[in-house]
């Protein structure tokens, strides 16, 4: 474009003011063109008097126009590789976060502490305020919360959002399973002007597309909630819905683990008649499932008592079923059942009876029969059925094997049960005890044994006056032996000393 006389073209009819204060009468102007001939903008030269460029004017604008097309082409390129590097970096910088909170949602199944570490892993990356609210029993509480002060943690701790607010994001978020976020502060009841609040996002936990919780961020400054963050916050909520619900179920099964195995054991050791009685059971892992492993004492006619303990093969609510089946039928027979072995094969007729659907596993079992005697002693009359060798403790620790013969219950037709007849002096016990507390191996895969076992308690011979310290003895050097890996099997225990007390 070539504007020789400026005071007299009509391109410049609107600008002649403009030029005439810049002291310039003619202008030539060319394009700035990128290789591929888009445009990048325009160089021009601007002159005190009215002219003509000649030849070698335009050559030298055009020289010009190309350098300045060089040096825009890469100032581009150069924002382009800072801009990659910098999205590249904050893609990074995303999934590292992502990762993290992953891990941390993750490191342990307890419901509350998963939601705990939901907003504290939220602040301050996404924001400097969290709030996370579930439905619990058709009420909408607080659960946790995270902020930079204790104050503020606990100022936003104390506000509850309710579903009759005017203006309550939680609420409408739970009812319609869709994010929400302002600019403003929520006009409804809450500490908004004690914690600076000056915007909002509230995200749901989805349970199969249903809310069952909320994710609350807010703003305290300037920054203001993006499309970046929203997409950052959408996708750890949905994360923390995941890892949430399985915790809580994680939990919920614990506690019904513990509930029905608490219902399979005794609630208390009873007072038994110039007996001494103590019990031990350890499930194994976790507690969450129901172990095989079980024990039981309880009163007979004519000053008479029954106890047991036994194994059932498996684990969870089947073997649950099994456990509670021999405990009940034991309990139920031997008050019109005078010897032990009768018992026994009541309850080994119940195993062969049983459903299919309530589980085929074979059982393990001692099971006795105690009363005073008149030395102040106990008379013992006992069958073992497949189970772990009861063990004879003297009063000057000497320990012998109660060995019985008798063959495991629930897979055949009268199985032979020969009853043992033992009297136990005063000072004298009689250790019962599960595969559990034998099988148990330390770091070189070596199990505790019999042997081990017998070792521990004649060491301990001048300690062992009560069947709580013979329990007490059996499980310090279990767990001396084994270490961490102590409890890969449930264990349990039962001891009986003869106390004229």
């Amino acid at each position: 474009m070539i504007v020789s006389d400026i005071a007299t073209d009509p391109f410049w009819d609107d600008f002649r003011d403009l030029a005439n204060a810049a002291g310039v009468a003619a202008c030539w102007s060319v394009p700035i063109l990128a290789r591929d001939r888009s445009l990048l903008g325009t160089f021009a030269r601007y002159h005190t008097t009215p002219r003509l460029p000649q030849e070698a004017d335009l050559a030298l604008v055009r020289v010009f126009a190309d350098t300045a097309a060089l040096a825009i082409e890469r100032h581009r390129a150069e924002q382009a590789r800072h801009a990659a590097e910098a999205k590249e970096k904050a893609a990074r910088d995303d999934l590292a976060f992502l990762l993290q909170t992953s891990t941390r949602l993750t490191s342990d199944l307890d419901y509350p502490q998963t939601l705990q570490r939901l907003a504290s892993s939220c602040t301050p990356t996404l924001a400097p305020l969290c709030a996370v609210d579930v439905v619990d029993a058709g009420r909408v509480r607080r659960i946790a919360t995270a902020a930079p002060t204790a104050e503020q943690r606990e100022l936003l701790a104390s506000h509850i959002p309710v579903y009759d607010a005017a203006d309550d994001a939680v609420a409408r978020v739970l009812a319609t399973g869709l994010a929400e976020v302002a600019r403003r502060t929520a006009t409804g009841p809450g500490p908004w002007t004690e914690l600076k609040v000056t915007g909002y996002l509230c995200v749901p936990l989805l349970d199969r597309g249903r809310a069952y919780g909320t994710l609350t961020l807010l703003s305290t400054g300037e920054d203001i909630f993006d499309g970046h963050t929203v997409a950052l916050a959408q996708e750890v909520a949905r994360r923390a819905a995941s890892a949430a619900l399985n915790a809580r179920q994680d939990t919920q099964r614990a506690a019904l683990a513990r509930d029905l195995q608490a219902g399979l054991l005794l609630p208390g050791v009873p007072d038994v008649p110039r007996a001494c009685v103590a019990t031990y059971y350890h499930p194994a892992g976790e507690g969450l499932d129901i172990g095989g492993d079980f024990y039981d004492i309880f009163p007979l006619s004519g000053g008479r008592w029954a106890f047991l303990l036994g194994d059932v093969c498996g684990r969870g609510a089947i073997t649950a079923t099994t456990t509670a089946l021999v405990r009940h039928t034991a309990r139920a027979v031997a008050r019109f059942l005078p010897e032990p072995d009768g018992v026994v094969q009541a309850v080994n007729r119940a195993l062969l009876d049983r459903p299919d659907s309530h589980g085929s596993g074979f059982v393990t079992l001692v099971y006795g029969h105690l009363i005073p005697a008149g030395d102040g002693g106990l008379d013992l009359s006992l069958v073992r059925a497949g189970h772990t060798v009861p063990l004879h403790i003297g009063p000057s620790g000497t320990v012998s094997e109660v060995d019985i013969p008798g063959f495991l219950l629930g897979l055949a037709d009268e199985p032979r049960l020969p009853v043992h007849h033992l009297h136990l002096k005063p000072g004298e016990s009689l250790l019962l005890y599960t595969d559990g507390i034998t099988e148990a191996h330390n770091a070189d895969r070596h199990q505790f044994g019999e042997e081990g076992l017998m070792d521990a308690l004649r060491t301990h011979h001048g300690g062992l006056r009560t069947a709580q310290a013979i329990i007490d003895t059996v499980t310090t050097a279990v767990r001396a032996f084994a270490g961490p890996r102590d409890g890969v099997d449930d264990q349990a225990a039962l001891a009986l000393t003869a106390s004229p007390r």
